[in-house]
């Protein structure tokens, strides 16, 4: 059972991948809950749901090629019966209109609620470490 249940988180999150890696934006939160937290590298602090976070993608998404590298590494998921989480790097960037590539890896921790048959995203935080002088 939990086996399977860890198989549909990481199903999930490949959905999410393939989404962003193609730029498939109104697909990237499909598998978000409507009030879901999300921590990003860049400000704000923090969304306030997914249909605020979705509103900012063309502030700070760089136009690369499609499709661009965004792929996870070092995934680890652990599921309940009704709550999950899982974190990973994730290695992202790409090639910019002008040819210029671009590359960085950050981390990514989510958290998993489980609603009827289907797992959604709770909360996902996407980080860097910061450079303390």
């Amino acid at each position: 059972m939990k086996n399977q249940e860890i198989k549909k988180i990481e199903t999930l999150l490949e959905d999410w991948v393939e989404s962003t890696r193609h730029d498939r934006k109104d697909n990237i939160l499909s598998n978000h809950l409507p009030d879901a937290i999300i921590f990003d590298v860049l400000a704000p602090l923090q969304y306030q749901g997914a249909k605020a976070y979705r509103e900012s993608f063309d502030e700070w998404q760089p136009p690369f090629k499609i499709p661009s590298l965004f792929e996870l590494s070092e995934l680890k998921i652990t599921a309940g019966d009704k709550t999950g989480f899982a974190h990973c790097l994730i290695n992202c960037g790409g090639t910019l209109p002008d040819g210029k590539e671009v590359r960085d890896t950050v981390r990514a921790t989510f958290c998993f609620i489980k609603t009827e048959d289907s797992w959604q995203v709770a909360h996902h935080h996407i980080s860097t470490p910061a450079k303390l002088e």
